[in-house]
């Protein structure tokens, strides 16, 4: 029935969806006579929230069945021990919720986009995403692990064909499970990273991507240019330029994952980019020309503040902590 779904519907059904954990009675009692109005509506909630894939969501779908609620289709995602806070998981939420109520709208009329909409039905498409400062462990439906870096987010669509997943924002591990009938994407705006039983990480920057593989190899391809086999013990950066392969000490590497900020010739935007996860204040760069600049060291993710300050000295900039942004200011003159 969700080829009759109207662009009011699925509109409604976000709406709902952004709400669905802080409804009053009274805006439940609504809430079900909506959905009692039409197996239409039924249908695009449940679709909503699967495609969602809010642990919130899943748990306030249950507690409606208990409340007698028109029963929605099973749900399967795995819960994790705790929730994400509403005040991160919610503006996420709302912005997904609004892209997907538009594309599957858009998708009714434009038959070429239809068809896509048809395979992302027969995938499971969820979305997972940690909050400031805390790194999220995730196991996968097909039995691969994901470490996400803070302040990350990731939608996967896995189906009986492929494991396509999208890095939105932030970083993440991949711990692949082997399966040859259904092959492991990771995309991002600046390439494709196809695992070929292996375990890597991802991490976007302003501009770029960087491939970093710890076992196994992996095939990047970077649109209008060959792709690229990186082996264990290489990585890799996808962006506007050439992909150059280097090489790093797998045992001896410290990264995001655990919580270091280390390597030869960091961007100072990367740095920023970086340290901004685990910050709840923003980090801005007074002159942002600056952000190309680089420079070498080892800093802690978890220490945004110090971080930031020994850098600025590294710059002879100074960090001013005033307000509610960390601004890394001007250079100094002599």
């Amino acid at each position: 029935m969700t080829d009759s779904l109207t662009q009011a519907q699925l509109e409604q059904a976000a709406d709902w969806a952004d709400r669905l954990d802080t409804l009053s009675p009274d805006e439940r009692g609504e809430l079900g006579r909506w959905l009692r109005a039409s197996p239409d509506h039924r249908a695009a909630l449940a679709r909503m929230v699967r495609l969602l894939g809010d642990p919130a969501l899943f748990e306030v779908v249950e507690q409606a069945r208990r409340e007698a609620i028109p029963p929605l289709p099973a749900m399967t995602e795995p819960r994790p021990a705790r929730r994400w806070p509403a005040w991160t998981a919610r503006p996420v939420r709302r912005r997904v919720a609004v892209g997907i109520a538009a594309a599957l709208a858009a998708a009714v009329a434009t038959p070429l986009i239809w068809r896509a909409a048809a395979l992302e039905e027969a995938a499971t498409v969820r979305l997972y995403a940690s909050a400031i400062g805390q790194q999220r462990q995730v196991a996968l439906p097909d039995g691969s692990d994901m470490t996400l870096d803070a302040a990350s987010r990731v939608t996967i669509a896995f189906s009986d064909e492929a494991r396509d997943l999208t890095l939105r924002s932030g970083a993440a591990r991949f711990e692949v499970r082997h399966d040859s009938d259904r092959p492991f994407a990771v995309s991002t705006p600046e390439g494709r990273m196809v695992a070929l039983g292996t375990n890597f990480s991802v991490d976007r920057g302003a501009g770029h991507s960087e491939l970093r593989v710890f076992r196994g190899r992996v095939r990047l391809t970077v649109p209008g240019q060959p792709s690229v086999i990186v082996t264990a013990g290489h990585w890799a950066e996808a962006g506007a330029g050439p992909v150059i392969v280097h090489d790093f000490d797998v045992g001896g590497y410290q990264g995001w994952q655990d919580r270091w900020l280390s390597g030869d010739r960091i961007r100072l935007g990367d740095a920023i980019a970086r340290l901004g996860r685990y910050s709840d204040r923003p980090i801005r760069l007074a002159d942002p020309a600056l952000a190309d600049e680089t420079f070498n060291g080892r800093f802690r993710l978890d220490r945004p503040v110090e971080s930031l300050t020994l850098i600025g000295e590294l710059f002879d900039m100074p960090l001013d902590r005033r307000g509610h942004v960390l601004c890394l200011g001007l250079k100094r003159r002599d």
